[in-house]
């Protein structure tokens, strides 16, 4: 289907993109083949020794440009231009060149900067998630909810997530309410959460933390797992992260009676006392400690706010300086001695601005990495999105899920135009088309689904567009094309010609071919264009 779309794209374009050729000067002809003078400009200027207002200069450099060019001509001679290797290295170079210009470098780089500076407050929420009623399995490392989820399965559940919102809103507390409901199986209230960037599993729910305030609780706010009403407990700020060695004294059961609970106290206080005492706390690790694997291995933790229990972290972060050690903490696990090994700061951008990226484009989140491009490209291809075609699409996806058989049948019929791009339309029926055989996206939610789906869509066709219009619209991307396509064969003739050879015969070989390409192909020189150049 994705081949079907960019056919019918291409068709399309083959007129709306053509570029009327403009016939330009010619500084030379070699072995028949013209060279513009755009081409030669472009090859001159990246040659920081030429002078283009010395004579000597230009005559030299004239020179060494057409030995250039008669042994890309020989290249070509002996059909190294088809051969496979080089074709698939052109597509390859082609390729990147492509890339580098279907992208707004300094857009992305400031959503990188965003969602680093994002990183560096670290909300505490509390939640009361309220879940649409499909069991869930597991998929890989990931919970995935079974089923399709349709506008009329949410209206109940957005009346019950609503009800406790006008509730909080009319003085109950917000945890009153979270614990009224510890008996329906639907709703889940958690006490405190961490919202770091990436950790969530949808971004709807991430976003929408980071635009609230200390205090701030939000109406339902749903993705794809149901409705959440929100409450920002405190923020917190990035602080960096510790390493540190580590002795767990385990409470000996998972509910540890009062008299367990504090002979598990004494034990770690006495392992305490012995550390004050400069004995070597990785042995003690490795002869009391009840996480013995991580004794083994040094005994060493590093973690982050958010990144372990709440009591470890306030500890951990507590110790300044290197050696120092905390006195012994619960957790639910046991009880737990630091000693702090290194603080780091929080990572500098430049050092994590890649993670960040690769994060961004492995996530939901790589349409805010592109948006700025996609922006200036809807701009340059004048494109219009219709919403009244969208609007009766998304109605047929109130009553059915946009994959069923029934929404398929009915939706094949409509053929109103969708979106418009220099001048072509794209109807519903070519949406739902592509959407029919490419439904990469975990959305259960009917409306999210085809939206999820449709932003693939409107990408892949502006891609295509643009690729198009590269030509016509960025002379320098035939240029470097053109670079690529000469660099490369002089490369494979002068392996074959030169650099196979002895060292100490090179400079003699080197002579004898350029000789001989000047013997063997007509040349001709436009002295009067190159002249031209020089007064410019």
């Amino acid at each position: 289907m994705k081949k079907i779309c960019l056919l019918l794209i291409m068709a399309g374009l083959t007129t709306a993109l053509e570029a009327k050729e403009k016939k330009e000067p010619v500084v030379m002809i070699v072995a028949g083949k013209e060279v513009p003078l755009s081409e030669f400009i472009y090859m001159v200027k990246k040659d920081n020794s030429v002078n283009l207002k010395n004579k000597q200069s230009v005559k030299n450099y004239v020179e060494l440009y057409k030995n250039y060019k008669l042994k890309v001509a020989d290249a070509e001679s002996l059909s190294i231009n088809e051969a496979p290797r080089f074709e698939t290295e052109m597509e390859r170079l082609g390729n990147e060149l492509q890339q580098s210009y279907l992208v707004d470098k300094s857009g992305e780089d400031a959503v990188l900067r965003t969602m680093y500076e994002r990183a560096q407050k670290i909300p505490v929420i509390k939640e009361i998630y309220f879940s649409y009623p499909h069991e869930l399995y597991e998929k890989g490392n990931i919970m995935v909810r079974k089923g399709q989820v349709l506008t009329q399965d949410t209206f109940a559940l957005f009346e019950k997530a609503n009800a406790a919102y006008n509730r909080i809103k009319n003085g109950e507390s917000f945890e009153a309410v979270g614990e009224s409901f510890a008996n329906d199986s639907t709703v889940l209230f958690f006490r405190l959460q961490y919202v770091l960037p990436f950790r969530l599993r949808y971004k709807p729910i991430e976003d929408y933390v980071y635009s609230m305030e200390v205090g701030d609780i939000s109406q339902p706010v749903r993705d794809n797992d149901g409705f959440h009403i929100l409450k920002i407990d405190r923020i917190l700020p990035e602080m960096g992260t510790v390493r540190a060695m580590h002795i767990l004294t385990a409470f000996p059961s998972e509910n540890p009676t009062a008299d367990e609970i504090e002979e598990t106290r004494r034990k770690s206080e006495e392992i305490y006392q012995k550390t004050l005492t400069n004995e070597d706390f990785n042995a003690l690790a490795i002869a009391f400690s009840s996480d013995s694997v991580n004794a083994k291995n040094g005994s060493i933790l590093e973690f982050g706010i958010g990144g372990v229990l709440e009591p470890m972290e306030k500890a951990g972060f507590a110790l300044e300086k290197t050696g120092d050690i905390s006195e012994p903490f619960q957790t639910k696990y046991g009880f737990h001695i630091l000693k702090l090994v290194e603080r780091k700061p929080p990572t500098p951008f430049e050092e994590v601005e890649s993670k960040i990226h690769d994060s961004m484009q492995a996530s939901d989140r790589l349409f805010d990495l592109y948006r700025s491009f996609h922006d200036k490209m809807k701009e340059r291809h004048k494109y219009v999105f219709y919403p009244e075609a969208w609007q009766e699409l998304e109605q047929l996806a109130d009553e059915n899920f946009p994959i069923d058989s029934a929404f398929v049948e009915r939706s094949m019929e409509m053929e109103k135009t969708l979106i418009k791009i220099d001048s072509l339309d794209f109807p519903q029926n070519l949406f739902v088309q592509y959407m029919i055989s490419k439904y990469r996206t975990l959305q259960i939610y009917s409306v999210d689904f085809m939206k999820d789906v449709f932003r693939f869509f409107e990408r892949e066709i502006l891609l295509e567009v643009e690729r198009r219009s590269l030509e016509r619209d960025y002379p320098d991307f035939l240029l470097q094309m053109n670079e690529y396509y000469d660099g490369t064969l002089l490369f494979e003739i002068s392996n074959k010609r030169v650099w196979s050879k002895p060292v100490e015969l090179q400079e003699q070989f080197e002579a004898e071919w350029v000789k001989e390409l000047n013997e063997k192909y007509p040349v001709t020189i436009n002295w009067k264009v190159i002249n031209k150049i020089k007064k410019k």
